[in-house]
């Protein structure tokens, strides 16, 4: 009997694996101290806040239940949301009253 002998490449009948593109590769994101210390107020703020009102409302039910207390854990997603939202409604007027001004040099 003859042993057949198999030489193995590495990689044969494989893909060459890809390299990643740009859009692909990681980023490093720098963290500013005070954002971060705001949040982490505005998580406490909320935890806090969730607490005291589900006291309360223990003392007007009677019963252990999660009600409406409960939005005060989002705090801090309100915060963002609203917040983002009218830097943009600012941002949107002010480039409102620099094509105004833009249009009367023009004219």
């Amino acid at each position: 009997m003859t042993q057949e002998i198999r030489t193995i490449t590495i990689g044969a009948g494989q893909a060459r694996p890809r390299r990643r593109s740009q859009k692909h590769t990681r980023r490093r994101v720098r963290l500013n101290g005070w954002t971060v210390a705001k949040y982490a107020a505005l998580t406490v703020a909320g935890v806090l806040l969730f607490r005291a009102g589900a006291a309360y409302a223990l003392t007007e039910r009677g019963y252990k239940a999660i009600g409406g207390e409960v939005f005060a854990l989002f705090l801090p997603v309100f915060y963002y949301t609203i917040s983002a939202t009218v830097r943009d409604y600012i941002k949107e007027i002010k480039s409102i009253f620099r094509e105004e001004k833009d249009h009367e040099k023009t004219c």
